[in-house]
């Protein structure tokens, strides 16, 4: 009996992480929809803000042995995971929030944030410190999940109260069901 209740608990545990995951395929876009929008080339320094389970710093080892590819998130638990996963030497992953960079001005020539700065408590704060890492030509991307025209317009206002002045900004096409994506691309 009790190892029925164990394999049941199990169970639910494993049909509650599937239907999360699912559910959020729907909702946020792909962060790998980026790639294709990045001005990859030769030996960058490239930064992923709330990178999460890592999964567009893997990919983009695959394929880019000579970069140096950095991950950052406040969740120490996806650190661990991923520096635990990592079978890549070109990348590293930090604990740290997105407000506070743990690294020196102008050293990245890309900075990227895929669906994580409507996690941030101080959005503004955070875009300023990816502004502070970025090197001059150097781009920025990010994108976010728009459901609706109110938190679109919340987001270009908190891009305006940053250092980010003009960026480039467009829907990219669907790579989610129930939401736009929204593209920024900015070049310093």
């Amino acid at each position: 009996m009790i190892g029925q209740q164990n394999d049941i608990t199990n169970y639910q545990r494993l049909a509650r992480h599937l239907i999360k995951s699912r559910l959020r395929r729907l909702t946020t876009p792909d962060c790998l929809s980026i790639v294709p929008e990045m001005r990859l080339r030769g030996h960058i320094r490239l930064l992923d803000v709330g990178c999460n389970n890592g999964r567009l710093l893997f990919k983009l080892a695959s394929f880019m042995e000579d970069s140096e590819l950095h991950g950052v998130d406040i969740n120490d638990r996806h650190i661990k995971r991923n520096q635990a996963r990592n079978r890549y030497r070109n990348v590293q992953f930090h604990c740290s929030p997105a407000e506070n960079l743990p690294f020196n001005a102008g050293y990245f020539d890309i900075v990227c944030c895929t669906n994580a700065l409507h996690k941030f408590p101080q959005r503004v704060r955070a875009l300023d410190e990816m502004h502070r890492v970025l090197k001059t030509g150097g781009d920025l991307y990010i994108l976010e999940a728009i459901r609706d025209e109110k938190w679109k317009d919340k987001f270009d206002k908190i891009l305006r109260q940053s250092k980010f002045i003009l960026p480039e900004k467009r829907y990219l096409q669907r790579t989610a069901l129930f939401s736009k994506s929204y593209f920024i691309h900015y070049v310093k």
